[in-house]
C-alpha cells in the first residue's frame, strides 16, 4: 500500500492527485465492531489511510472526504436500506451522531474538502465534479472500504466523466 502510493505520488506523468479519502466507509458505523454497517478488515487500513492522507497532504494534494450523512429517518436513503431507519433506533450515519463521525486518527482538515453524498457513488447529486473541475484536478487516487459498492460505483462515474487516470489503492 504504501510503496504503490509513494510511486503514485512521485509519478511525473500525472499532474494532478486527488485522494479521496472514502468515508466509503472510513466513518464508525463502518469500521467499529459496534457499527452498525461493520465492514469485516475495514480497521486494519485506517493506519495506511492516514499514511496516504499525510503524504498526499505533504505534496499539497487536494483531499477530498467523502462521508455518508443521513436523515434520522431515512428519507435520503436508498429504498433498500429505508428498514434501518426506524423510529425505535438511530439508522446508520445518521448526520449528528457518532456513527457518522470519522474514526480515530482520521481528521478533516480545514485545507481538505468534505463532500456528503447519500448514494453510492459520490458523483451522483453532489457537486464533486464541479468541485474537481475547478481545482484543477484530473487524475483521482482513491482509498477506502466497501469496494463492491461505493468505490466501484465512483470508479465507474469518474471514468464516464473522462478523468483520465484513476487508481484505486488497494491493501
Amino acid at each position: 500500500f504504501p510503496q504503490i502510493l509513494l510511486y503514485l505520488l512521485t509519478n511525473r506523468l500525472l499532474k494532478f492527485f486527488i485522494l479521496i479519502g472514502f468515508g466509503l466507509y472510513l466513518q464508525k458505523d463502518f469500521i467499529l465492531p459496534s457499527g452498525s454497517l461493520l465492514v469485516d478488515g475495514g480497521a486494519a487500513i485506517v493506519p495506511n489511510v492516514t499514511k496516504a492522507v499525510q503524504v498526499a497532504r505533504q505534496r499539497g494534494m487536494l483531499v477530498v472526504w467523502v462521508v455518508r450523512e443521513h436523515d434520522a429517518l431515512g428519507r435520503d436513503v436508498e429504498l433498500f436500506r429505508r428498514h434501518l431507519y426506524r423510529t425505535d433506533k438511530v439508522g446508520p450515519t445518521v448526520k449528528g451522531h457518532e456513527g457518522a463521525e470519522l474514526v480515530e486518527g482520521l481528521e478533516i482538515h480545514e485545507e481538505d474538502y468534505k463532500l456528503v453524498k447519500t448514494r453510492m457513488s459520490a458523483f451522483f447529486a453532489t457537486p464533486l465534479h464541479s468541485v474537481l473541475q475547478t481545482s484543477g484536478i484530473d487524475s483521482l487516487v482513491i482509498v477506502g472500504v466497501q469496494t463492491p459498492n461505493c468505490i466501484r460505483q465512483t470508479v465507474f462515474d469518474a471514468v464516464a466523466l473522462d478523468y483520465p487516470s484513476v487508481t484505486v489503492i488497494v491493501d
